[in-house]
């Protein structure tokens, strides 16, 4: 008689079990998706300046190099591939939307999470240093020689790796191969995003996105560096 109610409990509880699990993994994966963003502004004018930054035409205007080495616009390149090779609002909007239908859906597996994080940050400069020459940028450093940013160089290929632009109306064109300008009162943003997205044992996307943005007092693009985006798809 014992035993008949120890196995009838036992069965009363894995049948409960199995109704609310469901429901109790759905509870927990949704704090798994999320997004944060976080805007790291003390200056004047931040909203302008968030702005301009997040609403540059990027693919009239950055260049990357093909396997030759010949720098072309990106928007010569597959578009399906490089369309968010950058951060701009309209990426930031696609992937926010992305996962406010996502939590709107019911989930089971409960190793699922999807999130992405931005961060957007800006100073002011009284000085900044800028090596470049007339087909790409090579580094950027503070006042103090700190390191902005190195642009990677591809010992195979022989060219520079990632995208940029350089506003020839507000830096000079030059003649040698590596030139070093002092930009002064500038404002440097940087952007980063990490999108991950796992659906526990049936695959996963990885995107990380650096962006480096100088501009002029007057809000007008001096450069933009874009390190190449770190992708993983599995």
């Amino acid at each position: 008689m014992k035993r008949k109610l120890v196995r009838n409990i036992i069965i009363i509880l894995f049948s409960t079990l199995l109704i609310f699990f469901p429901f109790i993994s759905n509870f927990m994966v949704l704090n798994n998706i999320y997004y944060q963003i976080v805007y790291e502004t003390d200056i004047p004018d931040s909203d302008n300046i968030i702005d301009k930054a997040e609403t540059i035409e990027y693919h009239q205007y950055l260049k990357m190099h093909d396997y030759y080495g010949e720098a072309h616009n990106i928007s010569k390149f597959n578009q399906s591939f490089y369309q968010y090779n950058y951060i701009n609002r309209d990426y930031i909007n696609y992937i926010k939307d992305k996962i406010n239908q996502d939590r709107k859906r019911f989930h089971w597996w409960p190793f699922y999470y999807h999130h992405f994080n931005y961060k957007f940050n800006a100073t002011e400069q009284a000085k900044l240093y800028l090596s470049y020459n007339n087909t790409t940028l090579f580094n950027a450093t503070y006042e103090n020689k700190k390191v902005v940013f190195v642009v990677e160089y591809d010992e195979y290929y022989g060219y520079n790796i990632g995208n940029w632009y350089i506003n020839f109306t507000h830096v000079p064109k030059v003649f040698d191969q590596s030139y070093t300008l002092l930009l002064n009162n500038t404002i440097l943003i940087r952007m980063f995003t990490d999108y991950d997205y796992v659906y526990g044992n049936l695959g996963a996307e990885t995107y990380h996105i650096k962006q480096y943005i100088a501009l002029s007092s007057d809000l007008q693009v001096i450069f933009v560096y874009v390190p190449l985006v770190q992708v993983m798809v599995a």
